[in-house]
C-alpha cells in the first residue's frame, strides 16, 4: 500500500477517541479492579515524599534519579491539584506516554508504507495490554523505555533509506527516545546495536549520525553528564545502592546462563527468518535489538520480570515484522512461546493480589487507617505495603521502598542449616548499607512517623532464613530508642501475610 497523506482533522478525532477510551479503560481497570505494581507504587510514594520534604529530601533519600523524581513529583502535584488518587495519576501518565508513542509510530508507518488506522489501535493495545498481562509492569521504567523504542523500531523497518520522514519529525522522535531512555539508560544499548547493524548492512557509517540518533544521544549524554559526571556524590550513591541489593544479585554463572537462555529465541528467530526468506535487514535489526535488551538485563544481574519485559516485546515486534514470511508451524510455535511467557508472568501476579487483599482485610478489621498518615516500613519486599499505602492516601515515611540492605547483611547466613536458628544482629560495617540505614533513622528521629509496620511475611530475596527485624536491629541503640516510642496495636498472622502494626505511644 502506498504512503497516505494524513487528514489532520480526521486523525485528530481518531487520536482523541482512542485516547479517551484508553484513559477510561485503564483508570477504571486500576481504580476498581487491579492494583498497580509494587515498584510503581513505591516510586510514586517516593515522588510524594520528595515533595513533602522539599529541599531536605537529599538528607534522607540518597537514591532517586532526576528523571524519576521529576516524573513522579509531577504525578504528586497533579494528584494534589485534581484530588485524584496518586496511583491513578501515574497510570494516566503512563497511558499518555503509550498514546504518544502509538500515535508517533502510526504517523511514521502511515507516511512511509500507508498503514491503516488499525495499526494505531494495535499499537495502543500492544503497549497497554501486554504490560498488564506481563506481571503488571504497566508504568514501570522498562515499560516507558519500550514505549520509546516502539516508534524508533517502526521507523527503522519502515524507512530504511531515511528519505520519507523529514528532520522535524526525526528530531521529535529523537527527543522522545532520549527522554524515555533516561528512565533506564542501559537500554541505550538497544539503539546502539541496531544502529551499528544498520550502518554495517548499508556500508554507510554516516547513517549513525541521523537526526534522531544525534538528538537522542545528546539527551542521554547530557543527562548522565549533569547527573553523574559533575557530582561525585551521585557516583558514590551507586556503590551504596549496589551493596544494598547484593542479596538479590544472581551469581556470575547463573547470570550468563540466563542471558544465554533469553538469547535462544533470538537465534531461533534468526534461523527461521533466514530459511523462510524474511527480509534480511529487518531480521538483523531485530536480532541486534534483542541482543541489546539481553545485555541490559545481564548488566543488572537480577532478571526480574520487568527486566525480561523489553526482551519479550522485541520478540513480539520481530514476529510482527516477519510473520508474513513464516510458515504456519513457525508462527504457531512462536505464538505459543510468547503466550507461554506472558501467561507465566500473569499467573505470578495472583500471589501479590492475595497478599494485598488480606492486608486490606486485616487493617480494616483492626480499625486502623493509613489515610493522611506518615507510615514507616520495615519490609524485605515492597509488596503489598507500597500498593496499600498509595491506594489509601498514606505517605510512606521511609526513603526507599524496602530495606534490601538488611537482606544483604544476612545473606552469608542464608543456608539451610540455619533455618529456625537465632541469627546474630547485623553489624552494618559496609559504608553504603550503613549510610542507607542511618538516613532512614534520621528521618524517623527528625520527624517521627505516625505508624510503623514491621513485616514478617517475606524473606525475599533470601531462600532459607526468615528476617526478624527486632532481632536483626537489636544492637542498634537508635532503632531501639525509636521503637520504644511506639506500641503494637495489631499483630496479624494470616495465610499470605504476617505483620505487626505500631502506632505512636502518645
Amino acid at each position: 500500500m502506498p504512503p497516505q497523506k494524513l487528514n489532520f482533522v480526521a486523525d485528530l478525532g481518531l487520536h482523541m477517541g482512542i485516547a479517551a477510551a484508553l484513559f477510561v479503560i485503564t483508570l477504571l481497570f486500576y481504580g476498581a479492579y487491579y492494583p498497580i505494581h509494587q515498584d510503581l507504587a513505591g516510586s510514586a510514594l517516593s515522588g510524594r515524599l520528595s515533595i513533602v520534604l522539599g529541599g531536605a529530601f537529599h538528607n534522607y533519600g540518597i537514591y532517586f534519579p532526576p528523571v524519576e523524581k521529576l516524573w513522579f513529583s509531577l504525578g504528586t502535584r497533579i494528584s494534589d491539584a485534581t484530588g485524584t488518587r496518586l496511583d491513578l495519576v501515574v497510570v494516566a501518565m503512563a497511558g499518555a506516554a503509550v498514546l504518544f508513542s502509538a500515535a508517533l509510530a502510526y504517523y511514521i508507518r502511515r507516511t512511509t508504507v500507508g498503514a491503516s488506522p488499525a495499526f494505531l489501535v494495535i499499537s495502543v493495545a500492544v503497549l497497554a495490554v501486554l504490560p498488564i498481562l506481563f506481571k503488571n509492569v504497566f508504568g514501570l521504567r522498562e515499560h516507558i523505555v519500550v514505549a520509546g523504542l516502539w516508534p524508533y523500531l517502526i521507523l527503522r523497518v519502515s524507512d530504511p533509506n531515511s528519505k520519507r520522514i523529514g528532520r522535524p519529525l526525526r528530531a521529535i522522535l529523537g527527543l522522545w527516545i532520549g527522554f524515555t531512555l533516561l528512565f533506564k539508560y542501559l537500554y541505550s544499548m538497544v539503539v546502539v546495536l541496531v544502529e551499528l547493524a544498520d550502518a554495517g548492512l548499508q556500508r554507510k557509517p554516516s547513517s549513525l549520525f541521523r537526526t534522531e540518533n544525534v538528538v537522542a544521544g545528546s539527551v542521554v549524554f547530557l543527562y548522565l553528564f549533569l547527573w553523574l559526571g559533575l557530582d561525585p556524590v551521585q557516583r558514590a550513591t551507586f556503590g551504596a545502592m549496589f551493596s544494598a541489593i547484593d542479596a538479590a544479585l544472581v551469581d556470575p554463572t547463573a547470570n550468563w546462563i540466563k542471558a544465554a537462555v533469553n538469547m535462544l529465541p533470538a537465534f531461533a528467530l534468526l534461523f527461521v527468518s533466514r530459511i523462510f526468506g524474511a527480509p534480511i535487514r529487518d531480521t538483523l535489526l531485530f536480532f541486534a535489538a534483542a541482543t541489546g535488551a539481553v545485555i541490559a538485563a545481564w548488566a543488572q544481574e537480577r532478571w526480574f520480570s520487568h527486566h525480561l519485559f523489553p526482551i519479550i516485546m522485541i520478540y513480539v515486534m520481530w514476529w510482527w515484522a516477519n510473520a508474513k514470511s513464516f510458515r504456519l508451524w513457525a508462527n504457531f510455535a512462536l505464538g505459543l512461546y510468547l503466550l507461554f511467557s506472558i501467561q507465566t508472568q500473569f499467573r505470578a501476579t495472583l500471589e501479590y493480589h492475595d497478599r494485598l487483599d488480606e492486608l486490606e482485610r486485616a487493617i480494616s478489621e483492626s480499625g486502623q487507617s493509613v489515610a493522611g498518615k506518615k507510615v514507616a516500613l520495615l519490609n524485605a519486599h515492597p509488596s503489598p505495603y507500597n500498593e496499600y499505602i498509595v491506594m489509601h492516601g498514606g505517605l510512606r515515611w521511609t526513603p526507599l521502598m524496602n530495606n534490601a540492605y538488611v537482606a544483604a547483611e544476612l545473606k552469608p547466613f542464608d543456608k539451610h542449616e540455619n533455618v529456625g536458628k537465632l541469627l546474630p544482629p547485623i553489624k552494618l560495617k559496609e559504608p553504603g548499607r550503613k549510610m542507607l540505614h542511618n538516613q532512614m533513622l534520621q528521618l524517623w528521629e527528625d520527624t517521627p512517623p505516625d505508624v510503623l509496620i514491621v513485616d514478617r511475611t517475606s524473606r525475599w530475596p533470601l531462600r532459607h532464613i526468615a528476617i526478624d527485624w527486632n532481632q536483626a536491629l537489636s544492637e542498634d541503640s537508635r532503632f531501639n530508642s525509636i521503637l520504644q516510642q511506639y506500641r503494637p496495636v495489631t499483630t496479624y498472622n494470616g495465610r499470605h501475610i504476617r505483620f505487626t502494626y505500631y502506632v505512636r505511644a502518645d
